[in-house]
């Protein structure tokens, strides 16, 4: 019997993220509200925080911002990286290209999937780590069937409350006003009243 007989077809969740890596987050967020009119964007400063960031088996100094927003159920995250450090944004910009870079998930069983992933061909090319060592976001290289990144991420408590946040923002929005809400970091971003129920 295969080793994922007991694994739910929906494995990887039942929502998505569209990702993109930029050199200019401003012009981008600009593009996304102005003309494609998606936001607000909630834009977190430094994203890294207490986390370890590891490339290719190697840890980085990396630190990144990152811009969420939603499109209906459809989470869109920009990133721009803030130095110069070893990471899987920084050879995506090397090799000339901007702009769409993986998809995201969430799975209910982060360890399960990520092995199913593992079996099936798919290789860890980058990890953020919590300060106890455990994976909390996994980025794989994939087979030549779907030629992008993958992202996988534990859909934790917190994680969900931070989402749900964004998202009831986007729902809300006049395609107005303020199109772009700035934090320090996610605790600033929970600590204020944005999108809060």
């Amino acid at each position: 019997m295969p080793s994922n007989a007991g694994l739910p077809t929906r494995f990887l969740g039942e929502r998505v993220q569209l990702a993109f890596i930029v050199r200019d987050l401003e012009a981008t967020m600009r593009y996304w509200t102005e003309t494609l009119r998606v936001g607000p964007f909630v834009v977190i400063e430094k994203s890294r925080g207490d986390r370890k960031v590891f490339h290719r088996g190697e840890e980085t100094l990396l630190d990144w911002s990152i811009a969420f927003a939603y499109m209906g159920d459809v989470q869109i995250e920009i990133i721009q990286p803030t130095d110069d450090h070893p990471s899987a944004y920084k050879e995506f910009l090397d090799s000339g290209r901007e702009g769409f870079h993986h998809l995201a998930f969430w799975p209910q069983d982060f360890e399960e999937s990520c092995a199913h992933l593992e079996q099936n061909g798919f290789r860890e090319l980058s990890s953020i780590r919590n300060s106890d060592g455990t994976r909390n976001v996994v980025y794989y290289e994939t087979p030549v069937q779907l030629g992008i990144l993958i992202e996988i991420v534990p859909l934790t408590k917190d994680r969900v409350a931070y989402f749900s946040r964004i998202q009831r923002l986007s729902q809300t929005w006049d395609g107005v006003s303020r199109p772009v809400r700035r934090f320090a970091d996610r605790a600033a971003f929970l600590a204020s009243s944005e999108g809060a129920g």
